[in-house]
């Protein structure tokens, strides 16, 4: 039970500091997630957050892999919970507050100058996933990077086909190395 509840909370606290887009906490769930509880290893994260990446719906489905192989079913929907619950429930307060269809100025003002945090954030994520993997190793993985980091930051592909595409490469490349 102790476990479900770390899940709920931690997944319910990064929700709540995310900012603009969730995946702007990546890094800082890749900390809590292996290094402060232990629950899975660096690669493990990685593969469940690319995981996530490619299985339609909301961008963060890869906290359901997290809770899954932390506790199962239980700890997929504690992970879950903690993840869209806290949010949804704040968003719908202040929706019921506010009692307007559209959201008033100061608000767009905020998500707009909240801008250049998401993006510093997200750049450590990348840094962070990246890390030990062979990025600038070799030429190949390089361009791949670089390929795949322009494809994604200027809207021509989805991430999930970049992912795919990143993978036929590298299975490309696997093939003509052996």
């Amino acid at each position: 039970m102790r476990v479900l509840l770390d899940l709920f909370f931690t997944f319910a606290y990064l929700a709540l500091i995310s900012i603009g887009n969730s995946r702007a906490v990546i890094s800082e769930m890749e900390r809590l997630v292996v290094n402060v509880h232990g629950w899975m290893t660096h690669q493990a994260f990685v593969e469940a957050y690319a995981m996530g990446l490619l299985v339609p719906g909301p961008n963060m489905l890869n906290v359901l892999l997290i809770g899954n192989h932390v506790a199962g079913l239980p700890g997929a929907v504690a992970s879950g919970l903690g993840m869209f619950g806290p949010t949804s429930f704040l968003l719908a307060s202040v929706a019921w507050f506010i009692k307007q269809p559209n959201p008033p100025a100061w608000i767009k003002q905020f998500h707009t100058a909240l801008g250049p945090i998401k993006i510093g954030w997200m750049l450590a994520t990348v840094w962070n996933l990246g890390k030990d993997t062979v990025f600038l190793k070799d030429i190949f993985s390089t361009v791949i990077c670089f390929l795949a980091l322009l494809l994604s930051v200027r809207g021509l592909l989805n991430a999930s086909w970049v992912i795919v595409l990143a993978l036929l490469a590298g299975a490309i490349k696997g093939f003509f190395s052996n």
